[in-house]
Order: C-alpha cells, then sequence, then structure tokens
C-alpha cells in the first residue's frame, strides 16, 4: 500500500475511532456516519412537559433544523437569521379583523341607501351576489365529486381547498375584486363614516404589506455549552440564494454542523460554507449556487471523513461534464479540504438533491452510498445507487452502480442504508425493498411490503391493541426519507397513519405498528394515549412569531415534511415527529407490537411544539431541538 493510501485509511480511522472512544457526535449520522451509537444508555423516559430528566433548555431567537454537533461541553448547530417584522403581524390581524367587521356594518347601512338612488351601482351589486351565487355552486359541485371518491374528507377544508385552486372560482373572484373596488368609490363618495373607516383599513392592509418576506439566505451559527446550555458564540453565514423560513423540506440551516474537537464547519443550505475554530475563530469561507435555485435539500447532509468534507453541489463551470445538456443542473457530491475549503475531487455519478447518503466501510475502507432520482423532475438519472470509494489514488470514483431499470416515482428519497452485506433501496411507488450485495451491487432479492403482513393497530372501539396476520396493506405511503437498520430489520415510517414498519431483512416478512398520535401531558398509561387523530400544531418561534407559511406543517404525525432520521443507541430506535413526540422502540423487539414500544416522550407542550430533527447523543445524554429550544435530555440527578 503506498503512503497517500495509507494516510487516508489512517485518517479515516482516527477521526472515526476518536469520535466514537469519546462518546462525542462530530456530524448528522454519529460518529460512523450511520446513525447508530454505542455508549452510557440514556433515560428512557423523559418530559419537557412534567420536567422530567431535561438538564437544561436554551431559548433561541429563531428557528432552525439543523442537527446538533457535539464535542467534549461543546454544542453546535445553526437557526435562520432572526425574522424582524417592524409590527406586531398577530396585532395587525387582530386590528383587520375589526375594522373589517365595523366596515361591513357601515357598509350594510350605506348600501341600502344608495340602492334606493343609484341604479348603476344595484346593477353592479346584483352580478356582485350573481357572480357569489356562482362561486357556491361550483365549489359545492366539485367538493361533492371529490367527497364521493373520499367520504373521510373533512368537508370544510375540501371545501376551502376547492375555492383556492377552481379555475373558474378565482377567474370569478377576480371580477368580484374589480366590482367591489368600483362600488366602494361610490360608498366613500357618499359617506363620510365609510370612507374614514376605508382609509384605516387601507393603512393596516398597507402595514401588513410591508412586513418582511418570510424568505431569507443567511443562517446564525451558534456554539452552546453542553453542560449548562450557555451560548458560548455566535457567528453569521450568508447564503447565495433565498429560501423560505422553517419550510417543512428544508430551510437554510438544514445542514448539521461538522466538529472534530479543533474546527467547527457549518453549512448553509443556501449556497456557503465556513470553517472555525470551536471557539469561533473563522478559518475559511467559500459559497456556491445551489443548483435548484433554493435550499431544497434537507435530506443531504454534510459527512466528515478523513481530511475531506463531503458537501452536494452542482459542477464547477469548467468541468467537462456541465456542457452536456443532460447534467448542467445535476449535482455532485464535492470533497472539500476541511481545512483550506479547496475542492479536492468531484464524485464520479451525480447525486439527488433529495438523498442522504451513508458513511460506511468494506473491508476495512471507507466508502459513501448514494443515491440517484426523486419526484418533481429531479434531474439526475437513471434511478439508482452508487457505491463511491472515499480512498486511493482515484477517490469518488463508483465501485458499482444498480439501476432498478424501471422508472421508480421517488427514486431515491431515503437515507441510504447499508452495511458490510447489504445495502437497501425502498421501492416507493410499489413499496418494495430491494437487497443488494454490497462489494458487488447485484440485486439479492426482493420482498412485497404489500402482502402477508402483520398489522398491530389500534382498535378504538375497545380500547386496546389487535394483531392480524396475512394482511394485505391498502393505500400506504410510506415516508422514504424516515428509515434506519437495526436488529435484522429495515424500519421506515407510514404517511399521515401514525405507523412505523419493518421488513426482515432476510425473510421479507413485514409487520405494521400503530403509533399514538399524541399523548396526555400529565400521564403515560396506555390509556392516556389519543391515536389517528389530526391535532393543528403552531408554527411559531420563540418570540412568537409564526414563521411558517405551508399549512401543510401545521398538522400533526409524519404528514408532509422532511423529518428527521432515525437514532439508534445501543438497543433503542428513536423516531420523532413534527409534533415534538420522540418514540423510543426495542431494537430487539422478537415481534412489532406494543411490546415493542418502550417509550413515548415529548419535546414540549401540546399543539406548540414543532421539528423536523433527529436525536443526537454524546456522554450518555440526549440532545434535541424544537423551533423554540434547544434540549438536553439527562437522567435526574
Amino acid at each position: 500500500m503506498d503512503l497517500y493510501k495509507l494516510f487516508t485509511l489512517l485518517l479515516f480511522s482516527l477521526t472515526t475511532f476518536s469520535a466514537s472512544a469519546e462518546h462525542n457526535w462530530p456530524m448528522a449520522g454519529g460518529p460512523g456516519g450511520d446513525w447508530t451509537v454505542t455508549g452510557p444508555q440514556p433515560p428512557l423516559n423523559f418530559s419537557v412537559r412534567q420536567t422530567q430528566n431535561i438538564l437544561w433548555k436554551t431559548s433561541l431567537p429563531e428557528g432552525g433544523q439543523s442537527g446538533i454537533a457535539i464535542h467534549d461541553e461543546r454544542a453546535f448547530l445553526s437557526i435562520m437569521k432572526p425574522w424582524t417584522p417592524k409590527y406586531n403581524p398577530d396585532e395587525l390581524k387582530a386590528q383587520l379583523a375589526g375594522i373589517t367587521q365595523q366596515k361591513n356594518q357601515i357598509q350594510n347601512t350605506v348600501d341600502r341607501e344608495i340602492l334606493e338612488v343609484d341604479t348603476g351601482f344595484a346593477t353592479l351589486d346584483s352580478l356582485y351576489k350573481s357572480h357569489d351565487k356562482q362561486i357556491d355552486e361550483l365549489i359545492t359541485i366539485r367538493t361533492n365529486m371529490l367527497l364521493a371518491e373520499d367520504p373521510k374528507q373533512n368537508v370544510i377544508k375540501l371545501r376551502d381547498r376547492v375555492r383556492r385552486f377552481h379555475p373558474k372560482v378565482r377567474e370569478l373572484e377576480a371580477k368580484q375584486r374589480q366590482l367591489s373596488s368600483q362600488m366602494d368609490r361610490v360608498r366613500i363618495s357618499y359617506s363620510k363614516d365609510f370612507a374614514a373607516i376605508q382609509k384605516t383599513k387601507s393603512d393596516v392592509e398597507s402595514k401588513i404589506r410591508e412586513l418582511p418576506s418570510l424568505k431569507g439566505t443567511d443562517i446564525v451559527a451558534y456554539c452552546l455549552d453542553a453542560n449548562t446550555g450557555e451560548i458560548r458564540w455566535s457567528v453569521p453565514l450568508t447564503g447565495s440564494v433565498e429560501g423560505p423560513y422553517n419550510y417543512g423540506f428544508s430551510d437554510s440551516s438544514s445542514p448539521t454542523p461538522i466538529t472534530d474537537g479543533k474546527h467547527v464547519w457549518f453549512v448553509n443550505a443556501s449556497g456557503s460554507m465556513g470553517c472555525w475554530t470551536v471557539d469561533g475563530e473563522m478559518i475559511w469561507h467559500r459559497k456556491w449556487t445551489p443548483s435548484a435555485k433554493a435550499p431544497f435539500n434537507k435530506q443531504y447532509e454534510p459527512i466528515l471523513t478523513g481530511n475531506w468534507i463531503l458537501n452536494v453541489e452542482p459542477l464547477p463551470r469548467h468541468d467537462p461534464r456541465k456542457r452536456q445538456e443532460g447534467e448542467r443542473s445535476w449535482n455532485y457530491l464535492r470533497a472539500i479540504d476541511k481545512l483550506t475549503g479547496e475542492t479536492a475531487w468531484i464524485a464520479e455519478d451525480a447525486i439527488t438533491h433529495y438523498n442522504t447518503p451513508i458513511l460506511g466501510t468494506l473491508d476495512g475502507k471507507p466508502y459513501i452510498l448514494q443515491g440517484r432520482g426523486g419526484p418533481h423532475e429531479v434531474p439526475e438519472r437513471p434511478n439508482g445507487l452508487s457505491l463511491t470509494k472515499l480512498f486511493g489514488d482515484k477517490p469518488g470514483q463508483a465501485v458499482w452502480h444498480w439501476d432498478p431499470q424501471e422508472e421508480v416515482p421517488f427514486g431515491a428519497l431515503a437515507n441510504q442504508h447499508w452495511d458490510e452485506r447489504h445495502a437497501y433501496w425502498l421501492k416507493t411507488g410499489q413499496l418494495k425493498l430491494t437487497v443488494l450485495d454490497s462489494k458487488t451491487g447485484n440485486q439479492l432479492h426482493e420482498h412485497d411490503l404489500f402482502s402477508d403482513a402483520t398489522t398491530t393497530l389500534w382498535n378504538k372501539t375497545a380500547g386496546k391493541y389487535e394483531t392480524q396476520q396475512d394482511q394485505v396493506i391498502r393505500g400506504v405511503i410510506d415516508l422514504r426519507h424516515t428509515n434506519i437498520v437495526a436488529g435484522g430489520h429495515f424500519y421506515f415510517l407510514i404517511r399521515d397513519k401514525w405507523q412505523v414498519a419493518r421488513v426482515n431483512t432476510e425473510t421479507g416478512k413485514t409487520e405494521y405498528l400503530e403509533l399514538p398520535s399524541q399523548i396526555d401531558p400529565a400521564a403515560r398509561e396506555l390509556e392516556a394515549w389519543t391515536f389517528a387523530e389530526v391535532q393543528p400544531n403552531n408554527t411559531r418561534n420563540s418570540r412568537g412569531y409564526d414563521v411558517a407559511q405551508d399549512p401543510r406543517i401545521k398538522l400533526g404525525g409524519f404528514t408532509k415534511s422532511f423529518l428527521g432520521a432515525p437514532t439508534v443507541v445501543n438497543d433503542r430506535i428513536y423516531f420523532t415527529s413534527m409534533t415534538g413526540l420522540v418514540y423510543v422502540l426495542d431494537a430487539n423487539a422478537k415481534t412489532l407490537d406494543r411490546s415493542a414500544i418502550l417509550a413515548v416522550n415529548d419535546l414540549g407542550p401540546v399543539g406548540k411544539t414543532w421539528t423536523v430533527n433527529s436525536i443526537t447523543y454524546a456522554n450518555g445524554r440526549l440532545y434535541h431541538r424544537t423551533m423554540k429550544e434547544v434540549i438536553c435530555i439527562s437522567k435526574s440527578r
């Protein structure tokens, strides 16, 4: 073996070993980059609601989605640059609601008087009411059609959705706005009271329009004392393209920091990264422009291996692949020298920005498994997997490629887990698990996850769990991006159903288990669990501002978001829901039933806790975060 290869392997080994030995968490996937760790057992039960096994909490001025990196007495994370409006949005909305009510009262009186003397106004009023009737009829017809397909839908929400998206309704509403403007001019000329209230309403609406956009490019990087939660230092990190605050699928703060104990690297998903000492002194900074023109890469986490930081970026201008029509907007793993910020190499195969590659070893040498393809016309093709080597004279070269040989609708929407024996591909369109040989990339077998399944579901009428064998699963949409391999099983969450499933990677036996959607704030008994109920969840930061505009992420459970990856600590698997529930499962459970649920814990009050983060482990403690705060979980003293 030449000296370069030996040096690369030595660096990789030292990085992995030192972090593991000291029970640190140096990057998103932990010491080994595979989301698994061993060490002193952390507390099984904890609760922010009841202040149970909570060592400290630290409030943050803004929400963020990065994981937490730990080294010795330091914790690293990032938030979005605080959103600071000139006026309080809630106060403005309340003012507007009150003013609108007053205006409507005055308007009703004024309209009756005008209709008696102004035939032109009467014509406008009649036309406005005619449009109202047409709009209601159109919404009713479309709503009834949709209810015929699925009677369980919420009628009020369904009508609202139809109103927002029906093209004819939108056209009629636009005409109504024109009519309303014409009628208001008549009302203003006729009534001083109406003119005054209309001006007041316009002033408030103008202030609302002056509110800053809930989009930004910049983040703030933090270093906290891991023992106390005290903020040691913070630095800004500017980005290149604008992205939404706390979007359910990502924001600029999504990437987890990396640390080696001497340095810390922060990444802004909007297109920048930098290196600091652990005491906050900047070493270098670099920028790029994300190919998606937005920080839509919650799935990807930067990875430290040896002397390199692996990041997902588009090709540089001079790369010959950039000139090829199909590859101009593709993303690639790029190795950045951790001490200089210079590009060391770019991987051979493209990678989708939806995908989180997983670090691992074969015969003691470092490799990374990466995926291609995804929804919304992600360009990287063909769909499939590549195993890329991270050592030798050609790092970044794929040692094998695997193509499913069919157009899989959701591609590599997953953490691509693998080990020395097997690599896994979750076919989400057909819900199948493909198992590959890690060394060759050859397909070994494929498991159908729909048929011959065992289900353990909550019977609400009977008030107990019921297990049924040989079931055919219907209507399942899996949450591709939340999975883990543990205890010989491949685990994944079920979108909208509060269920976890696992597949025996050898036999293909598939089990489904329903999880509670919420727990009673004051009790932990089985009877205190709530099942299959969508519970609204606010998306407010610690200062009380709602900094998320996407209504889909204000619901409960595992819906419409990219949840953080599960974490395995010793023999326990930790899943986190969007509402701040942390499910703890027994990784060695013989059957996936009620007995496999070791605990259901909370990160904050019901309806006021939002998170899409993974749990971090270090020194026998767990670290987590919500939109409002960072939380350290430790056994009570």
